[in-house]
Order: C-alpha cells, then structure tokens, then sequence
C-alpha cells in the first residue's frame, strides 16, 4: 500500500535462487577462513547478494556441539553464507568452489524476493556507488 506517498512501490516477489553453505568458522584453506573465500570468489563473480551468519550454538555433521559464551570463544561455531542470484549464475559458482567446500554442507533452492522501497532507490544507490 501507497499510504500516501506516490513514490512508494509495494512489494512484488521476484524469483531468485539461494545458494546456502553451513560451515564451521575455523575451517581454512591457504590460512584464510573458507567463509571469508566465498564471499571473495561470490564478489568477484559478480553475484548480487551475499551474506554470512555467525551461529551461537549449533554443530554441522558428527562435529560435536558448539556454544558460543559470552566471555569465551567455542571451538568452532558453525557459520552460514547466504547468495542469492539467478540458478544458472548459482550452479556455476558452485563449480568454482569444489576445492574448498569439502567440509560443508551445500543446498540450492529458489525462493521469492520481495524488494521494498521507493521507486527508483536501487537505481539511485547503485549510481552513487558506481560513481564512487
């Protein structure tokens, strides 16, 4: 609903794909964290979203629980990343990670996106970035 402003859109779903890997947040290749790789490789490719989530408690596979305290640091919490794009864009990024996704968990599904706002903030956003 406008409620009023005529420059705001209401909210249509736009078919997207979500690629979600779980891994643990101490996994390494090459010394850096496999999390940190993956949103390096996905920016690179040029994907449109990304995002990475730090588990409190949790434990991915036959690893055993991790807790995250506030005053201590677990052993290895489990971390979720998050991209969402077009399949054909997802499925062959997936390909370029096989060297470093042997100890995740990988799903690929879509979904709906549902993008609000005001007409023309996207545009308006990305041009101040282009331009910086």
């Amino acid at each position: 609903m406008t409620r009023g402003d005529p420059e705001r859109r209401p909210a249509v779903p736009v078919p997207v794909a979500r690629l979600m890997i779980l891994v643990g947040d101490r996994i390494r290749r090459d010394r850096r964290a496999v999390h940190t790789e993956i949103v390096a490789r996905a920016r690179e490719a040029g994907l449109a979203d990304v995002t990475v989530l730090r588990g409190l408690d949790g434990h991915i596979g036959a690893s055993r629980r991790t807790r995250r305290g506030l005053l201590r640091r677990p052993d290895n919490v489990p971390v979720t990343i998050l991209v969402f794009d077009q399949e054909e864009r997802l499925r062959r990024f997936l390909t370029t990670l096989a060297d470093i996704t042997e100890e995740c968990i990988v799903t690929l599904d879509t979904a709906e996106a549902y993008r609000y706002g005001r007409v023309g903030s996207a545009e308006r956003s990305r041009g101040r970035r282009d331009a910086g």
